[in-house]
């Protein structure tokens, strides 16, 4: 795959009319498809912003401008009435949805992602764009055999006893057809859509524009700070062409299944045909079940719906602080809970990677928090590239103090993951702090697995889900770490420096894990521990 053309830098001016500026600088260095795509993509923003402009205009300000006070006055003699809040938002979500749509797959795929993120959209947005998950327009049957026939070397119905000419399902990327092979085994048939890798292309040369222009921060956008935009999206971009190969969700797949191995009672990986898949086709076999989600039907089949959620919790830990490659697009549309009430994951495409310095540094930052040491938790910032260098140290604790100061006497468990999320990035917004790149995906996959925990019910919180959980993980990790290093140290001679803090924050850990009841509450900000020479090893 080749590297995704780099950006000439952008004029940094953040004057208003230096905005115009840029835009003009952007669109000299775009093509013309791409510039006609920009524009576009801005006149369909324009009309989905407007509504909100007009009604923001009906309610006023205590002193409008002139030309406000004209936009009231000309709506007045409309004679119509201020729409009620409900109608007016759930007609809104629907336009974002068929604008994300009319837009293509790229946009769609970013409409699925925010499909269960409750922490930034309203309620009746997150149930508008759930049908983005498998309900988006299909394209043409005829069109879909001719890419198998193109990618398999005969036509379906020479491969298959039977294939369904109406898509099970359509999504982003491509659409499900349910098919029956000559054995009878039931099985899906994925198949991409057609010139999807020129319209991608063609989207994120617009993207990378978008990402240069929130990263200038411009006054009316002040709320974007505290995000590597241009890394977002050159990691999206890198996660959505891996997505696009059949072959390499293959090789994923392999991989989900050796590291699932033993939770074999648990969690189910669908079986994929190779022979019948291609690099644009790909045919796994069919699995009925319940969306995670569908609280409903799951109690008619007689499970609990928290009970599978904190399932899916348990597996998602276990990717994240276990395997380090997870599955990156957790919306209700891949996963199923299926008859025997076994986890199934569809789609291995989009998939995230954590380096082991990532998972060391979160296990630092875990015992820092066990041990209230708010500057070990800063340093732990800093290693894991969440706060850059340069930042006024004492401010920077008396802002962090701050933090802990709103949440005195608060349970763990009344903590939403969201919620810290954006408490975080609101105080810290005059410091240095960022989400990298490399961590987006995480916190999107922790914000979706809350938002779709609250979706069933209004008293679930991921931390108290997942606390139990983390620590047998976290000590699992901690303990193979420092018995490698007591192992190549002692039996094999190798010149490593053992972390005796880390073995005695082990041995802490046990000890807390298993005999030691956990303090409820967090601590008041007042007892914030002096800085901390934990080091990374």
């Amino acid at each position: 795959m080749t590297e995704p053309p780099q950006m000439p830098p952008l004029p940094k001016e953040r004057s208003s009319g230096s905005q115009l500026h840029f835009f003009y600088t952007a669109l000299r260095q775009l093509g013309w498809r791409a510039r006609g795509r920009l524009l576009h993509i801005l006149w369909l923003g324009l009309g989905f912003a407007l509504p909100y402009a007009i009604r923001s205009l009906r309610v006023g300000s205590a002193q409008p401008t002139w030309w406000a006070r004209s936009v009231q006055a000309l709506l007045r003699r409309t004679g119509r009435p201020p729409i009620a809040d409900a109608a007016f938002h759930a007609g809104q979500a629907e336009r974002l949805c068929a604008i994300l749509i009319k837009l293509g797959p790229t946009f769609i795929k970013i409409g699925q992602m925010l499909s269960t993120r409750t922490d930034l959209l309203p309620l009746a947005y997150v149930q508008a764009l759930t049908v983005l998950q498998d309900a988006v327009p299909p394209f043409p049957t005829e069109v879909a055999w001719q890419r198998i026939a193109e990618e398999l070397g005969q036509p379906p119905h020479a491969l298959f006893r039977r294939i369904e000419p109406r898509p099970l399902a359509a999504a982003s990327l491509g659409q499900v057809h349910r098919a029956q092979l000559p054995d009878g085994t039931d099985v899906v048939v994925k198949i991409q859509r057609p010139n999807l890798a020129e319209i991608v292309q063609l989207d994120f040369q617009v993207l990378r524009v978008v990402a240069a222009y929130l990263e200038r921060r411009p006054t009316w956008l002040a709320g974007v700070k505290g995000a590597d935009w241009s890394g977002i999206v050159a990691e999206f971009e890198a996660m959505l062409h891996e997505e696009m190969d059949y072959e390499r969700e293959m090789e994923n797949a392999a991989q989900f299944r050796r590291n699932f191995a033993g939770w074999r009672q648990e969690v189910y990986l669908p079986r994929i045909y190779p022979e019948l898949s291609s690099r644009h086709v790909i045919t796994m076999e069919y699995i009925a079940g319940v969306k995670p989600t569908d609280a409903e039907r799951l109690r008619a089949a007689g499970f609990d719906p928290l009970e599978k959620m904190t399932l899916l919790v348990r597996a998602y830990l276990k990717q994240l602080l276990e395997d380090g490659f997870f599955h990156a697009d957790p919306h209700p549309g891949n996963l199923r809970i299926m008859a025997d009430g076994k986890l199934a994951f569809f789609d291995f495409g989009m998939v995230g990677r954590i380096t082991d310095e990532m998972r060391l540094g979160l296990l630092d930052a875990f015992f820092h928090i066990t041990d209230r040491d708010l500057m070990g938790l800063v340093g732990d910032a800093i290693a894991l590239g969440f706060l850059q260098p340069g930042y006024d140290p004492v401010a920077f604790r008396a802002a962090a103090e701050g933090i802990l100061a709103q949440y005195k006497g608060k349970k763990l468990s009344q903590l939403t993951f969201s919620e810290l999320n954006a408490t975080v990035s609101g105080t810290l917004y005059e410091y240095p702090f960022r989400i990298p790149a490399s961590f987006t995906f995480v916190v999107r996959a922790l914000m979706t697995l809350e938002g779709m925990g609250q979706s069933l019910s209004p008293t679930f919180h991921l931390f108290e889900v997942a606390r139990p959980h983390a620590k047998e993980f976290l000590l699992k990790r901690a303990t193979a770490h420092v018995r490698d290093q007591v192992i190549g140290k002692l039996l094999r001679g190798e010149e490593v420096k053992i972390g005796w803090e880390k073995l005695w924050n082990v041995a802490r850990l046990a000890y807390r894990t298993y005999f030691k009841r956990q303090p409820a509450a967090l601590p008041p900000a007042s007892n914030a521990a002096a800085p901390s020479a934990a080091t990374n090893q």
